[in-house]
């Protein structure tokens, strides 16, 4: 099937379309030779080099959510549903054991690549070393949805649900945590959190980090600054926008942050631009291609991964 990928390069956005078996999810870049890997539904797994797709053998059907490749270059982790988490190396997957069944929407190595952080599900969390060793991680009972490691020290932000599972519906839950150590200490407050926080992304001076989601009452978007501890609302408030991914910039300067339908009626697939005065201005939209991943190589160049399949609720 068809798919699509979206490149920017010096602001203009190109459409690149690559025959695959599902959605393609998620992209990270190697510092080391400027190529990306690519993952995806069903197992899809992609190597891109000078604007060319090349597909690789991941060793599983299971939808892929997240890759990032090690800052040394050498490989790189992914993670999926039913607990699935690969070693990408040597142009193939192979799938590590892991006694998680839920499904891992997020991993990110830290700035020295001496750890990974994995999440996904229920408040599943781990950390993961260079060598495949797994350590869990406690602290959350929500469904987790992306990971921020600071550039400055070995901590993470965590956010999720503004609600979790539980017998007879869903109750109030914490949806922002940091990682220290093993254990997933929360920040956010019951009563001043009604949003699902989809996506994070630290400023790269490490001054402040961009939370982007939706408010879960009201239908509108959410987005929030956090800095030395302390979370600031940033006035934006777009009704039936929801957000779901959001990423700086190299060079500080601005933020692209990109949104997906909540359901086939309600919601605007797009890409808008954060500057760093708070100002906020949509770039283009993607009809009905709703944003998973806007991963930069450089300040000028970024590939977009986004799917008609990606819904607000479950990007």
């Amino acid at each position: 099937m068809k798919q699509r990928v979206l490149s920017i390069v010096d602001g203009a956005l190109l459409r690149l379309a690559v025959e695959a078996p599902g959605a393609l999810r998620w992209a990270s870049w190697n510092r080391t030779d400027g190529t990306a890997l690519l993952a995806g539904d069903h197992g899809s797994l992609f190597e891109y080099s000078d604007g060319a797709l090349k597909a690789l053998s991941s060793g599983t059907s299971e939808n892929l959510r997240c890759v990032d490749i090690h800052p040394d270059g050498g490989f790189a982790y992914a993670c999926g549903n039913s607990g699935t988490i690969l070693r990408v190396e040597g142009g193939s997957g192979k799938v590590l054991h892991s006694d998680a069944r839920e499904s891992l929407r997020r991993l990110a190595w830290n700035k020295t690549g001496g750890r990974a952080l994995v999440v996904g599900n229920g408040g599943v969390a781990y950390t993961l070393s260079p060598r495949g060793e797994l350590a869990s991680a406690s602290g959350s009972e929500t469904h987790l949805r992306s990971i921020a490691w600071s550039p400055k020290e070995d901590a993470a932000l965590v956010a999720g649900n503004c609600f979790r599972d539980s017998i007879g519906g869903l109750t109030p839950s914490p949806n922002l945590f940091e990682l220290r150590g093993t254990t997933l200490n929360e920040i956010s407050d019951l009563e001043g959190s009604r949003a699902d926080l989809t996506s994070a992304s630290w400023r790269p001076d490490g001054s402040t980090c961009l939370l982007a989601g939706f408010d879960q009452t009201w239908h509108t978007a959410a987005l929030l600054s956090f800095s030395q501890g302390r979370l600031a609302e940033v006035n934006w408030g777009e009704e039936k926008l929801f957000p779901t991914a959001c990423s700086w910039n190299p060079s500080g300067s601005y933020a692209l942050i990109g949104t997906s339908l909540l359901t086939a009626e309600e919601g605007l697939a797009a890409i808008y631009r954060y500057d760093q005065d708070g100002r906020i201005t949509k770039v283009d939209e993607l009809a009905g291609y709703g944003v998973s991943c806007i991963a930069w190589k450089d300040e000028r160049t970024a590939l977009v991964t986004c799917s008609r399949h990606v819904r607000a609720f479950s990007s």
